[in-house]
């Protein structure tokens, strides 16, 4: 069994047999609530949306089980992924866990040599003055300037073996490139993060901190709109949250 499957059976037995009952499918975020209040978040690749005023001839129902959510995380549509990513995040993300941002949790030093592999735009000064080198790897930033270019995902073979501290956008795992990506570290400094991630280190195991978002029921109001992350932060219905592995 792969992680994947591993993710999908523990959001199968966490489910507690809820169901869906309502869910958005945001420029920025998409989300899913379950009836017993649980809500799970996930990424919305824009870019990948096909065109077109209509989308789908049928929407997905709600008021049926999370399973039938869940198994969306194996689509290739990035709008019903995302539903799926989020539906498995509701049944998974529902611990008490550390509120705080990632990088407090990690001991970054002057020695280091971080693998970026998605632009977190943010945090991307803040990080380069706490490090040696900071390569990032996103294909759609390449010609970004400024705060620092970023390098084609075919340079991830050569670059990544010489980093020391890894920080990978959960969006691999949404797109199932995580496993393509990990077989270049030689580092066990391993983040996951961004609001797509699962705290789940059962599927995880070399993941060391996990960074990702836990959300209420208010916060489909706020993707709706078109909000992102900050979004949700700033309106306090979303909030950051750690777990070290």
């Amino acid at each position: 069994m792969n992680r994947y499957d591993i993710l999908k059976e523990i959001a199968k037995e966490k489910s507690k047999g809820a169901s869906v009952v309502d869910y958005v499918m945001g420029i920025g975020l998409c989300a899913v609530t379950l009836d017993d209040g649980r809500t799970g978040v996930s990424y919305t690749d824009r870019k990948s949306i096909p065109w077109g005023c209509s989308l789908y001839d049928e929407l997905p129902k709600t008021g049926v089980d999370v399973e039938e959510f869940i198994k969306l995380f194996d689509s290739s549509d990035v709008l019903l992924n995302a539903l799926g990513t989020s539906a498995i995040n509701a049944c998974v993300n529902d611990e008490n866990y550390e509120n705080g941002d990632v990088m407090e949790a990690v001991n970054l030093s002057k020695d280091d040599v971080m693998g970026m592999v998605g632009y977190f735009d943010p945090m991307v000064s803040g990080i380069k003055r706490q490090l040696k080198t900071l390569y990032i790897f996103e294909k759609e930033r390449t010609l970004t300037t400024w705060p620092q270019k970023a390098l084609p995902p075919e340079e991830i073979p050569n670059v990544l073996p010489e980093c020391s501290v890894l920080l990978i956008s959960a969006t691999t795992v949404m797109n199932k490139s995580f496993d393509d990506i990990l077989k270049y570290a030689k580092t066990d400094r391993i983040i996951l993060l961004g609001p797509s991630t699962p705290m789940v280190p059962k599927a995880f195991p070399e993941v060391k901190v996990f960074g990702g978002t836990t959300v209420s029921p208010a916060s489909l109001k706020t993707i709706a709109h078109g909000g992102g992350t900050r979004n949700l932060y700033r309106e306090k219905v979303g909030k950051k949250v750690i777990l070290i592995n």
